[in-house]
Formats: structure tokens, sequence, C-alpha cells
């Protein structure tokens, strides 16, 4: 695609951004197809963006725009589409998966059936950040340092607690862990309220970003034989690596887990709106793939979810077989 194209499409989006905000003078405009997404400085919420960017670029959706709203994260995100305040939500995979059976944050609620892939997106990894001054380097440094986490809303505090079970919960101690808003963590971190913090996230990302410039923070390695006993328990953990180079002072590949993000909703959502969504985003996919760096390595097929995690919505499916991405 040349350069003069590029521009031309992003002009388009943004217009089309910009016509799905604006109300109808003389009617009553519809209810938009709202995404819940994350924080600024993360990757969801531009991502979240970018998906809306792509549904509304489709003109004959101009009538009904889409829109991303902020949220803590997945734990968050799935709550609003469980309770239909959001048509789409993103999440981490086991975050997903975790609502589904309602275990975890979701098991006072209870299984969610109705919950349903839409797309998959990015690789996400499982990130610890320690100042340089803390001499944490391994995950298991952490056991009687001061660890942020985020509030109940995200997803990562989940991941933090499977992980935390194959070092027989003892790294960190209870007694040293502090909450904060997402937002809030690295300011926790560079005025040493806390030595590390955790978060997960596709890379690069402006979090990690900004903890390793404003506070010569390194990422920490989440590796060993707890992890390996992991992986091999849980098939939708992958190994990951934060490749190094990418940030400053962290010259080193650092190994972790991930999952994958993923758009998810509910079947009660109609299926021509999920075609729809994933229509437009496959439709416009080289554009899509240039609006975070976290989404350059994606490829068309990478979208198709996994049917062994969770179903696929009958919406989404109807694409990818049309597309010839499923055959089932």
């Amino acid at each position: 695609m040349s350069f003069r194209r590029l521009l031309f499409l992003s002009a388009v989006i943004m217009a089309g951004a910009v016509a799905g905000c604006a109300a109808p003078s003389d009617a009553v405009a519809p209810n938009p197809v709202t995404l819940s997404a994350g924080i600024p400085g993360g990757v969801y919420h531009p991502v979240g963006n970018a998906i809306c960017r792509m549904f509304n670029l489709e003109s004959e959706h101009q009538a009904v725009p889409c829109i991303a709203m902020s949220s803590d994260g997945s734990v968050s995100n799935i709550q609003r589409v469980e309770s239909g305040d959001s048509a789409f939500g993103m999440s981490q995979t086991d975050v997903a998966l975790a609502a589904f059976h309602g275990e975890g944050p979701f098991a006072p609620a209870g299984p969610d059936p109705k919950l349903r892939t839409v797309i998959a997106l990015y690789p996400e990894a499982f990130t610890v950040v320690a100042r340089a001054d803390t001499g944490i380097r391994d995950f298991q440094d952490l056991r009687g340092k001061r660890v942020g986490i985020g509030t109940s809303g995200v997803g990562y505090n989940f991941t933090r607690d499977v992980i935390l079970k194959f070092y027989g919960g003892t790294t960190p101690g209870p007694e040293y862990v502090l909450e904060f808003a997402p937002a809030e963590q690295n300011q926790a971190l560079c005025n040493n309220k806390v030595d590390a913090i955790i978060f997960e996230a596709g890379h690069p990302n402006g979090l990690t970003q900004e903890a390793t410039t404003d506070c010569r923070a390194r990422l920490v390695r989440v590796a060993g034989q707890p992890i390996d006993r992991l992986l091999a328990t849980y098939p939708y953990y992958i190994p990951s690596i934060i490749p190094g180079g990418m940030y400053i002072g962290n010259p080193i590949d650092v190994p972790t887990i991930g999952t994958r993000a993923v758009l998810v909703s509910s079947s009660e959502q109609p299926d021509e709106v999920v075609y729809a969504m994933v229509k437009a985003v496959a439709s416009n996919f080289a554009v899509f793939r240039q609006l975070h760096p976290a989404l350059s390595i994606l490829t068309i097929r990478d979208m198709v979810p996994s049917v062994s995690v969770m179903p696929i919505h009958p919406g989404a499916l109807k694409y990818y077989r049309e597309a010839g991405l499923i055959h089932q």
C-alpha cells in the first residue's frame, strides 16, 4: 500500500470516527455499538478504538456508530458485556474462560454460557516491572517485596493468582500487595511506594515505556520449573518473550508467559452486528494492523478464535466461513 493511499484511508477513518460521534440535529440518534476497552497508556484503549474505527469506516454502518469506552480491563469489560452495558469487550483469554466457567472473580455470579469469542487479537505478556535498585530479577525475588497490582476490574490479577499457585502461593506474601488503579501503578513505582508492579499487555506499550524511562525500571523474568508446570497444565497459556532493546535499560530478552487478547460478546448480541464487526476489521485489515505496533504481527488467519477456549459467536462464524478462514 502506498504512503499516499495510507494517508487517504487514515483520513477516511478519522472522518468516519468524527461523523460517528455527531448526532443528527433533527432526528433521534440511534444507540451506538459500544466496545469496552481499557485505560489510556495501555494497549486495549487504542486497539479498541481501532476496531471501532474499522466499523465506522464501513459507510453502511455510519448510522449506528461504534464507540470505544474506557475501563479498568478484562474483568470489568466482561462484566459490562454480561450486564448488557457493552456490546463487545476486550479480554485476556484466561479471564474470558474463567467467566465462561464461573471461576476466579466470576465465581459469585456463576458460569456464563452466553459468552462468545468474536476476534482473536495480539499476544499479551504477563509483565513484571521492578526498579533497578530493588535487585528484583526473577518472579521469585518478589517474596517479601512491596508489589503493586491493579484493582478488581483488571484481568492480570487473575493471572497472577494462577501463577502464585505454581509457586506455592508464597511469592509475594499477601501483606505486601498494594492495589492501585492501572493508571497509578507507574507513579507508585517511581515514588517508591512499591518495589515492583504487575500487569499484562501487548508489547510495546506506553505503560512499560513510561516505567523504564521515568523509573529506570527493569523487566522481570517469569520462567523456570513452576512456569513449565503451569504451561503443561493450562494449554491456553503460552510462552512469551519481551524482546531485548524494546525498552530503555532492558537490552536482553525477558521470558514470561502470556495469553491472547480477544474480543468477546454475548450470544444475545444480534448475528448481523457481530458479522458486520468482523467483516469491517477483515476488510480493512491492512490499515488495522498499522494502527498499533502490537497489531503489526497479525495475519488475517490469526483473527479466528480458538474453539477450544470458548464458542465463537455465530455472526463471527458466518464471516470466517464465507472468507474461507474456518471449515466446520
